[in-house]
């Protein structure tokens, strides 16, 4: 059960977390009041501060394949396929960087169980649909890949109410057609971001990091709030 909602001043929206809210905003949750959730074949919350929306985000309203891997309970699975070729060819490469067991047992986990048809929104067609009153202020994206996509499917809301960012972007192409660290990084800076943090690689081949943008130019409760949750100077 997410324990949130209702008490803070930060309206967050989490793109790709099942269960609890996202590190660090899971150790605060107090300071957020509104939580929009996106989850393909994530059950909803009855907490009327949290809205789960079982749907994938895209750049585009459509169906797409959704790949669904062995993983660890399903972990890594994504609306790519992953990069199988890649990581063979360069194999020998990348079983030095990072843990070496997630690197032993990468091609065991990497396995496709099955291929799921599922919908996929754009983040804008909910944020400015009909009803909706809520005016969000962070976003969070772990997207296995599709990161680029949904924030392309959400320019409205990115280049409007948004102040803050945080995105777990890939340096390596472990996914097949996926959009690497520097191009995103390069893309919201169009939108008026900035990084402020770049945590250490992890995962896989260290092949992932999490940056912190906040919008330049910006004062006030909110972004001071987020500055704080992710101890920023």
């Amino acid at each position: 059960m997410v324990n949130a909602g209702g008490q803070g001043i930060v309206n967050l929206i989490d793109v790709g977390s099942v269960g609890d809210l996202p590190s660090p905003w899971h150790e605060h949750a107090r300071k957020v009041r509104y939580l929009l959730r996106f989850e393909p074949r994530e059950t909803a919350s009855d907490n009327p501060f949290i809205t789960t929306i079982d749907a994938a985000l895209w750049d585009r309203a459509e169906e797409r394949d959704f790949y669904i891997y062995r993983g660890r309970k399903g972990s890594g699975s994504s609306l790519f396929p992953q990069n199988v070729d890649y990581v063979r060819a360069n194999f020998e490469q990348l079983r030095t960087r990072g843990p070496s067991y997630l690197a032993e047992t990468w091609f065991e986990r990497s396995q496709l169980e099955r291929v799921e048809r599922i919908a996929c929104r754009t983040l804008d067609s909910i944020l400015l649909a009909p009803g909706q009153r809520i005016q969000y202020h962070f976003l969070k994206v772990d997207a296995q890949g599709a990161e680029y996509q949904v924030l392309r499917g959400g320019e409205t809301f990115l280049r409007g109410g948004c102040v803050g960012l945080h995105l777990e972007l890939f340096e390596i192409p472990l996914y097949q057609g996926m959009t690497l660290l520097p191009e995103v990084v390069e893309y919201v800076a169009t939108l008026g971001f900035e990084p402020v943090r770049k945590l250490p690689a992890h995962s896989t081949f260290n092949s992932q990091y999490d940056v912190i943008f906040l919008k330049r130019g910006v004062q006030g409760a909110v972004i001071d709030t987020i500055r704080q949750v992710y101890a920023l100077t």
